[in-house]
């Protein structure tokens, strides 16, 4: 092996690394990296050897990933490969470990950073394995990885791998690719607390069901009673729509402005015929209108949940979620019951728990609307996240109960 080159990194970059924090991000310093370098030893001010890092000059704004932190670098470098397996084999036996796992179909065997795998993220769903990258480094350990996985899985046939380039860079957000033949297009069926959804590989960007938000729909399971309406706003594929179905509520509607995820619902719906179709109502249009429509119609709910993306348009102008939700609190409280409970999502990293609580406390102050806090929800269960890493901590929720 070469030797490896060591970089003096940002102060910023020297505290961060310090507390925990695993990225290198864009400045003048890891601009200046060797490009052809695999991995790049950080020093301090003092020029002291600190970190060995993943460098991905390709990707926009994360430079490098801390690989480890443990002294002599050199020798870290040189047994990387073993390191992978060690840290795969230790990640995969915790979810084995998990028995809220043995409900579900869908879980993550690896969730990057807080497994010390950085920007490598394994789904398994049902009987294939979604290997995602979040940085062009692992390209070149991806039969490393794919045999890993297989040995312990040696269920998983090679024709049931797929990797995914993931990211916030248009040149990272690429189709799920086969690992056998990359023009195929895979359908199949997983299951998930009783319930069947068709999972499509290959065809699109997102696959059709979040995993990440699995444990988070199990937790809400105790707000939704036989005598529940439903609202689904931003309802994807009807994960919750159906879920709240399977819980017994005795109505359900689901929006969304997207005519091909409406009819995903409605393919995923058919896979659950012990499910009353007849109590579930689709509406193909913006969450706006329909709360607008609603609104006139005098509908109420009991449960409303609303799961918007981090960022919208609408042609004209992009929106991001945090700052719509003034509008949005205001028109779900017209067809909420009292003492009826709404859960509001944020999926983003670049807004802290602490801002976006206060940003709903401060709409309800601004509105004049009387809600009680309630549960506090975060990833979990297959989904971990690390301390000192709030990037990896990019999904949180609140539900409140209109007084």
């Amino acid at each position: 092996m070469n030797k490896i080159p060591e970089c003096l990194i940002h102060p910023i970059s020297i505290k961060l690394i310090r507390s925990g924090h695993p990225w290198i991000t864009a400045d003048n310093f890891s601009n200046r990296f060797p490009r052809q370098s695999e991995f790049i030893i950080a020093v301090d001010d003092r020029k002291r050897p600190m970190a060995l890092l993943m460098h991905d000059p390709y990707h926009k704004n994360i430079k490098a990933r801390v690989w480890s932190t443990k002294f002599p670098f050199d020798r870290e470098a040189q047994h990387f490969t073993a390191g992978i397996q060690g840290r795969l084999d230790l990640a995969f036996e915790k979810r084995i470990q998990e028995t809220a796992l043995k409900e579900r179909e869908n879980y993550y065997l690896v969730f990057g950073e807080a497994d010390q795998l950085p920007g490598l993220f394994i789904q398994k769903l049902n009987d294939r394995i979604l290997i995602q990258f979040y940085t062009q480094f692992w390209n070149r350990y991806k039969s490393i990885i794919q045999t890993t996985v297989q040995e312990v899985f040696p269920e998983i046939k090679d024709e049931n791998v797929w990797f995914q380039l993931r990211g916030e860079t248009r040149e990272l957000q690429k189709l799920p690719i086969n690992s056998v033949d990359s023009e195929r297009r895979d359908e199949f069926h997983l299951q998930e607390f009783g319930l069947q959804y068709l999972i499509r590989l290959g065809s699109s960007y997102d696959h059709g069901l979040y995993t990440d938000m699995s444990s988070i729909r199990f937790a809400l399971k105790k707000y939704i009673t036989p005598e529940s309406s439903v609202l689904n706003l931003f309802s994807y594929t009807g994960a919750f729509s159906l879920w709240s179905m399977k819980l017994g509520a005795k109505q359900v509607t689901s929006v969304d402005l997207s005519p091909k995820y409406i009819e995903w619902l409605q393919q995923n719906l058919g896979l659950n015929p012990e499910l009353n179709s007849s109590q579930h109502e689709a509406l193909t249009m913006s969450v706006d209108e329909a709360l607008d429509k609603m609104k006139v119609e005098e509908k109420k709910f009991d449960f409303i949940i609303c799961d918007p993306p981090s960022s919208s348009s609408d042609g004209e102008k992009r929106t991001s979620a945090i700052k719509a939700y003034k509008d949005l609190i205001a028109k779900m409280d017209i067809v909420l019951n009292k003492g009826g409970k709404m859960v509001l999502f944020l999926n983003t990293h670049q807004v802290t728990n602490q801002k976006f609580e206060k940003t709903i406390q401060d709409n309800l102050h601004e509105l004049k609307l009387n809600y009680k806090l309630g549960m506090r929800l975060t990833l979990g269960q297959d989904c971990p996240t690390l301390k000192g890493f709030p990037e990896g901590s990019y999904l949180r929720g609140l539900l409140l109960e209109k007084v």
